[in-house]
Order: C-alpha cells, then sequence, then structure tokens
C-alpha cells in the first residue's frame, strides 16, 4: 500500500504523507518507514539529493509495487559498487576487490533467474551525487533481464553482468567537473569523455586480465558502439559489435534517458521507450530493442496519470500482456470531480477508446 513519488510535489500542508520504505543515503538510514514526513524532513532530502521516495497515503491504498531488485538489496549493492569504484578514484594501485564484485554480480543474477516471469519494473529511487554507481548498477540488471528474456545460460549471464558493471569505469578516470558539468560540453570536453571507453577497457586489461573474460571487456570497450556506424571508439556497425556489448548500449541509453542529470530533467519510462523505439536500427539492433520494451512497465503502480478523456487516475496493477493500459483507479473524473472515494476502477485492456495521454507528478498537474 505505497507508490513512489517525486519529493518536490509533495505538500505536507495539504496532505498527510508517510515513509513507505526506509530511506537511505550512503548506506545510512535518513527515515524509518511509517515516519510521518514534514517541511524539514522533505527540505533535508531535497539537500541530499534525494528525488523520490515511496510513500503511504490516501490514495495508495491497495497498491503493491513488485520491484526487480528488492529496495535493501539494491542499496547494499550500489555501495559495493561505490566503495570499488571510489578505490580507483583514490589511486589505481588500490584496484578492485574482484571477488567481492564476482559475488555481488552472483547476487543479483540469483535474484533474477529466480523470478523469470517478472516484467521490468525501473528502478527510479536516485541520488543526484550517486548518478556513476546507481547507473552502474540499473545497466547491469536490465542487461542480465534482456540475457533471461534471450534465454541465455548462466554463465553467459555472468560474463554479461560483470562487462555491464564495469562499462561505465572509464569514467573513474575522467574529470568530475567535466562529467557533472551542466552547461553544454566543448568539442574538447566531448572528446574527453569519449576517451572513457578505451580508458576502462585498458585499465580492466591491463591490471585483471586473466580475471575478466574477453567478453566482459568487449562489452566496457564497444558499448557505446552504434548500429549506423556513428559511434565511438571505432565506428563499429551492425554485427560487427558484439552482441553482448549491443545489449549493454541499449540499457545505457535507457537508464540515461530515465535519470535526472545535472544538464537535463528524466524522461518518463513511456517517453524513453518510445524514443529509443524511434531510433530503430540507426543505433541499435532494433530486435534486442523490440524484445526489451515489451516487457518493460511502462507506467509504475502508484503513477498518477492523465487519461485520453481528461480524466486522473492512478496506475493500480499491470496488464502483463499489454504493459502500456495497465488497471487504474480514478481519482479526477472528466468533468474535474473527486472520486478516488468511489473505488473506480478501470481496466485499460478492457476500455478500448481510453489511453494514457501522460504521467503527472502529482494530482494538481494538469
Amino acid at each position: 500500500m505505497l507508490r513512489l513519488v517525486n519529493i518536490n510535489y509533495i505538500d505536507v500542508k495539504k496532505y498527510e504523507y508517510y515513509v513507505g520504505r526506509p530511506i537511505y543515503c550512503d548506506g545510512l538510514l535518513l527515515l524509518q518507514d511509517k515516519v510521518k514526513l514534514n517541511e524539514n524532513y522533505i527540505k533535508q532530502l531535497i539537500l541530499k539529493g534525494i528525488n523520490y521516495i515511496y510513500v503511504v497515503d490516501e490514495i495508495s491504498e491497495g497498491i503493491e509495487i513488485n520491484e526487480i531488485i528488492p529496495n535493501e538489496k539494491f542499496i547494499e549493492a550500489k555501495q559495493i559498487i561505490k566503495d570499488q569504484f571510489n578505490t580507483i578514484k583514490k589511486g589505481k594501485n588500490i584496484g578492485l576487490n574482484m571477488t567481492i564484485i564476482n559475488n555481488t554480480v552472483s547476487e543479483l543474477l540469483d535474484i533474477l533467474t529466480s523470478n523469470r516471469d517478472i516484467s521490468y519494473n525501473v528502478n527510479q529511487l536516485r541520488i543526484v551525487d550517486d548518478y556513476l554507481y546507481e547507473h552502474s548498477l540499473n545497466v547491469t540488471v536490465s542487461c542480465i533481464y534482456i540475457g533471461i528474456l534471450l534465454k541465455y545460460d548462466k554463465i553467459k549471464l555472468q560474463k554479461l553482468a560483470l562487462g555491464a558493471l564495469l562499462h561505465d569505469i572509464g569514467k573513474t578516470f575522467i574529470d568530475s567537473r567535466i562529467l557533472n558539468k551542466p552547461s553544454k560540453l566543448t568539442a574538447d570536453e566531448r572528446k574527453e569523455i569519449e576517451k572513457h571507453p578505451e580508458l576502462g577497457y585498458r585499465y580492466i586489461n591491463d591490471n585483471y586480465g586473466e580475471e575478466i573474460s574477453s567478453i566482459s571487456k568487449q562489452i566496457i570497450l564497444q558499448h557505446h558502439e552504434k548500429w549506423n556506424g556513428t559511434g565511438y571508439p571505432n565506428q563499429l556497425s551492425g554485427e560487427a559489435i558484439y552482441i553482448l556489448a549491443r545489449i549493454c548500449s541499449i540499457a545505457d541509453v535507457f537508464d540515461a534517458l530515465t535519470t535526472d542529470r545535472v544538464y537535463r530533467k528524466a524522461m518518463t519510462v513511456y517517453a524513453a521507450s518510445e524514443y529509443i523505439y524511434s531510433l530503430g536500427y540507426n543505433e541499435f539492433d532494433f530486435e534486442i530493442v523490440k524484445l526489451f520494451l515489451s516487457r518493460v512497465v511502462k507506467f509504475k503502480e502508484g503513477s498518477i496519470v492523465k487519461l485520453s478523456d481528461g480524466s486522473k487516475a492512478i496506475v493500480y496493477s499491470q496488464n502483463k500482456c499489454m504493459l502500456d493500459r495497465p488497471v487504474v483507479k480514478l481519482l479526477v473524473d472528466k468533468k474535474g470531480r473527486f472520486v478516488s472515494h468511489k473505488n473506480i476502477f478501470l481496466d485499460l485492456m478492457e476500455e478500448k477508446t481510453l489511453f494514457i495521454e501522460k504521467q503527472l507528478e502529482n494530482i494538481a498537474l494538469n
């Protein structure tokens, strides 16, 4: 009985909100679940770069969110990635602990392969300053999920996941002022960032050549190559790009689009899905794109949406065979009347003439 909300749109003066799931930052517990939110808590969370939290409120009754990775495991895995990446920033000689990294990958694989029927629910619990670590983890999870859809065995999934987890390791050698620059990059800055696949590949190959398979290393090197040959560093095209790198390319862009960055706001999952689909064969292996997007939940349970007749609703549950037409609970009818207390449910698979026009941050928006 909870939903995910953008913290910037929580109005504690008008409504009562309670923390739905524990809130962590840097591995430390900030707020336990069931705590009533107030203006001071909201201000402190915003200062820590936390944009989304789970809440319990009057319109979340009956809603259950099925995460692809349990929240506690996600936080634990992210902290491990952060600690490992930071050892490189402190000095190349310290290095990665591959035992810890491989164990983390194995745990993620065990969770995901234990439930192969689950739809892909995008993680939106982000902390601004943790982008590199959360991105690396989200891309890994997406890659494993795609690999499962492609019916890869566990050995191949392990190699895919390890390459995905380390795909941006080269960014630890790039000046953070360039990586986090809020304005448009200069040509020289763009060239600097585009060095990261080769920097990452060389670092891993030179230091862990025997511990990491050539398959995983190719993911690091090729994840920015594009189907049409306009990518980098080697302008490979089509099937000359290793298939696991093609998978990582899709996951990489998808996660980047659905994340707030210093220079732009995140797209909704639905908008990001449409954008990637529209690129077709230009940038990606389109067969993998179609397979992945067919299993991505476009409107998460608890999302506020505007329907095509002007009414507003909250997403209540998913239709697994059509993930862009969920079951919704009506909150405001097309005449603008609040009707959430009437428990009116609409199955958009049955309501053929009704569709979701857009996702809203809160019920007051149009």
